[in-house]
Order: structure tokens, then C-alpha cells, then sequence
């Protein structure tokens, strides 16, 4: 059966009713921004967590990294499918009902189990936001506003981020001169259990927010599902990214790359300025707060800015030369940052890496979007931001906790970031190149 459009049919006056254009795209990021910064505050608490829980940094790096990052990538796919059909809304919600659940979990932990068990339900809960988000944008933004409508998502990412590290070490220090935080119906909380249980209740109010959403409108794959037929599949997914391999490929690979160090960077940046410049928690928190708040937003800007006007000036293969020039960057700068022994000179190389991360991100993200029919988009992006997340998250924290454990020592942990940065930036850089020689032969294909 060939595909049906999937332009929005005029539906009743009770789906024109709610939250859609901007405000919709406000609610978004605000939901982006709890959902990164929920995921990210383990890597603030991480040392009083290893202490009290008596963790080894390979137990710490599987936290941070693969039992978030394998329920993630593994449950992207088939909610893709789900968003698709038209159920964006009560995805968006039972997703932001559970990775709650899993964060006011995480800070009454007892164990490494109990942990474990809360961080892989925290990385199933948040699985359903990317396509959700994405499709209710393609559904609610005139097509001219969407690519500023997906730069308030990604930008709402590294602020949430930022936010994390920053408030929550300001509230961190906050708990520890309190000793800690009691609750009515909780036992006596540390600091960095309460600071946990604390993150949670704020997302009460955004689950009542996403129930004023507009209901997706009803279209053409929406109500082929309704009749019990089947629209585009994984398998139609796949088999375009086939035929389109040798510019898909080494596109993915080169992103990988870019999400990899940007979630390795952000897992064990706080740790690293704890053990090697004898920081506090807290007081490590607050710098690079402060640091990524600023450099992260201008490394994203100046991407897609730079993106736009070299694909304006006729650069089909923008997206990949950009992916080249801040990975083959990032390497130097990585060993700048970690062997420095200045802190403030550390400080600075910190602040230039997280921006050129921030850079290689849209140009990443958008060239999944260049590369693909508006049909296919949201199982072509489930399996993207699958594969991305599950080496991003599931391998960088993991490796550099094996390599710290292993052969460099904890005051080591500059060697092993770079260990992991030099193979992983070289290769990455490689594959971008290789994309580039692709990019036109795949454009003139699909005009």
C-alpha cells in the first residue's frame, strides 16, 4: 500500500482547543530542561554517593551511563511508533509520571540495586519525550518555525544541564549545612538524598501543564492505526536508510562521536574537578554551572548558525564538514582541560570544550533531518537518537569508570577522559569526512 500524506484533516473544535505554537513550544522545553537535569544530577551527588553507598567508579560510571542509556535506546523504537499514531500527549505524560517516580526513588536508594533499578526506569520514562516532542511540533509549528521550535528543545537540553550542576550545587551546599533535609512520612534524609527527592516534586506542575496540550490532529497514518492498517514501519525505515548508507553511516558515527564526549564530558567533569583540584561537590557544581550556562548555549547557536549559511550558500555537505571542524578541535582542548595543572587555566579549556560540543549538536541533529522524507521522520529519529544515546551514555561513563578503576587510579581520572576522547574524536572525525563525499550524491537522488 503506497504512504498516505500525513498532513493534519480537519478534525472537531475540541482538538483546535489548548496549548499549541509557542506556549506549546514552551511547555516542550520545560520539559526537556526537567528531564536533563533530573538525569544529570547523579554526577553532582557522585561523590558522597560513592562514599556512602561504597561504589567502585565502574558501579558509578554503569549509573551515569548504560543502566540509563539501555532502556533509553531500547524502548525508542517502538514509542515512535506510538507517537506516530497519535498518542504523543499520553506518552509525554506517562513518561514524565514514571521518570519522576524514578528520580524521588533515587534519593531514598539504600544500594547500588535499588539505584540501578531507579536509573533504568528513569531511562524508560524518558524515552517517550524526543518522539513525542518532535512530532507535536511537526503537528502545532508552521514548517518555517520548526527549526527554531527544535533549537528551544536542544538549547532547553544544555540549559537543564547547567541547571543541574549550578542550583543544584547551590542547594547542595544549602542541605549540607542543614545536614540534611527531613520530610514529613521520610525518614531523616543526607544532602545528597534529599537534594534528589527535592528534584522530583517540581514535575508534579508539568504533568498538569501537559493535560491543557492540544490533541495531535488526526491524520492520514493516525487513522490508517484507528482502522487497523499499517502505515510506514521500522522495516521502511530501515531499508531507506539502506539505500541511503554511505550518507547516513558515517553521519551517525561522526554524531555518536560528538554525544559520546558531550555526555562523558558531563558525567565526570564534577568528579574530576573534586579529585584533582580538591573542590567541593558543591563548590563544583556551581563553577561548571556557571561555565556551561554560557559556553554550551553559544556553542549551539554558533552551529546552527553556521550551519544555516554555508546550506545558504550552497554547502550541501555543511552538516558534516561542521561535525569535522569541532571534533578534530576537541581532542587538543580535551588535554588542555584535563592536564592543566591550573585550575583556572583548566577552568577556561573546560568552558572551550563544552562550547565546541555544543557546536558538532546541530549540525548532528539537523542532518537526520536533511537526510530524510517527512514520512519516515519519527522512526528515522527514534532509531538516531537510540544509537546515539546508547554509545553516548551506555559507553563514555562507562569507559572512563573501567579505565579510572582499572589502570589510571582516581587521580587519574583526567587520563582516562582523555583516553576515551582521543580514539573516540579521531574516529569520529574520519567518519564526517567520509560523509561529506556522499552528501551530494545523495542530495541529486533525492531532487
Amino acid at each position: 500500500m503506497p504512504f498516505l500524506s500525513a498532513n493534519p484533516q480537519p478534525g472537531p473544535a475540541s482538538a483546535r482547543v489548548g496549548l499549541a505554537g509557542w506556549p506549546l513550544v514552551a511547555l516542550l522545553a520545560a520539559i526537556q530542561f526537567a528531564a536533563f537535569s533530573d538525569r544529570f544530577l547523579l554526577t553532582l551527588v557522585a561523590t558522597p554517593l560513592k562514599r556512602a553507598l561504597d561504589l567502585s567508579d565502574t558501579q558509578l560510571g554503569l549509573l551515569q551511563g548504560s543502566a540509563f542509556a539501555l532502556p533509553y535506546a531500547l524502548a525508542l523504537p517502538l514509542l515512535g511508533i506510538v507517537a506516530d499514531r497519535g498518542h504523543q500527549r499520553g506518552l509525554l505524560l506517562a513518561g514524565l509520571s514514571l521518570w519522576s517516580a524514578a528520580t524521588f526513588a533515587s534519593g531514598l536508594a539504600g544500594g547500588f540495586g535499588a539505584l540501578l533499578v531507579a536509573r533504568l526506569a528513569l531511562g524508560l520514562g524518558q524515552a517517550g519525550f524526543g518522539p513525542s516532542a518532535l512530532s507535536l511540533m511537526t503537528l502545532h509549528l508552521r514548517r518555517n518555525r520548526l527549526g527554531r521550535g527544535i533549537s528551544a528543545l536542544t538549547a532547553a537540553a544544555t540549559l537543564g544541564r547547567s541547571f543541574a550542576l549550578l542550583a543544584g550545587g547551590a542547594v547542595l551546599a544549602w542541605l549540607t549545612v542543614r545536614s540534611g533535609l527531613t520530610l514529613p512520612g521520610l525518614p531523616p534524609l543526607p544532602p545528597w538524598q534529599a537534594l534528589l527527592v527535592l528534584a522530583a516534586l517540581p514535575n508534579l506542575v508539568l504533568a498538569l501543564l501537559v493535560l491543557r496540550i492540544r490533541p495531535a490532529p488526526r491524520t492520514a497514518a493516525s487513522a490508517q492505526a484507528a482502522h487497523g492498517l499499517r502505515g510506514p514501519s521500522l522495516r521502511s525505515a530501515l531499508a531507506w536508510i539502506g539505500r541511503r548508507r554511505k550518507a547516513y553511516l558515517p553521519h551517525v558515527v561522526a554524531a555518536t562521536a560528538g554525544v559520546l564526549m558531550a555526555q562523558t564530558l558531563t558525567a565526570w567533569a564534577p568528579t574530576f574537578y573534586v579529585r584533582s583540584f580538591g573542590l567541593t561537590p558543591a563548590e563544583s557544581g556551581l563553577h561548571l554551572g556557571l561555565l556551561v550556562l554560557i559556553a554550551a548555549p553559544l556553542g549551539h547557536f554558533a552551529g546552527g548558525f553556521a550551519l544555516d549559511r554555508l546550506r545558504g550558500a550552497g554547502r550541501p555537505d555543511a552538516a558534516p564538514l561542521l561535525l569535522a571542524l569541532g571534533l578534530i578541535l576537541a581532542v587538543p582542548v580535551t588535554s588542555l582541560t584535563s592536564l592543566s595543572p591550573d585550575l583556572s587555566l583548566s577552568l577556561l579549556w573546560f568552558a572551550v570544550l563544552v562550547a565546541l560540543l555544543g557546536f558538532v549538536s546541530p549540525p548532528g541533529l539537523a542532518g537526520i533531518q536533511i537526510l530524510t522524507p517527512q514520512r519516515l521522520r519519527g522512526r528515522v529519529n527514534a532509531l538516531f537518537l537510540a544509537m546515539v544515546n546508547l554509545a553516548g551514555f551506555g559507553l563514555g561513563p562507562l569507559l572512563v569508570g573501567l579505565l579510572s578503576d582499572h589502570l589510571f587510579g582516581e587521580a587519574g581520572l583526567g587520563l582516562a577522559l582523555l583516553s576515551v576522547y582521543a580514539p573516540v574524536g579521531a574516529v569520529g572525525t574520519l567518519a564526517a569526512l567520509l560523509a561529506r563525499r556522499a552528501w551530494r550524491p545523495a542530495r541529486r537522488r533525492r531532487a
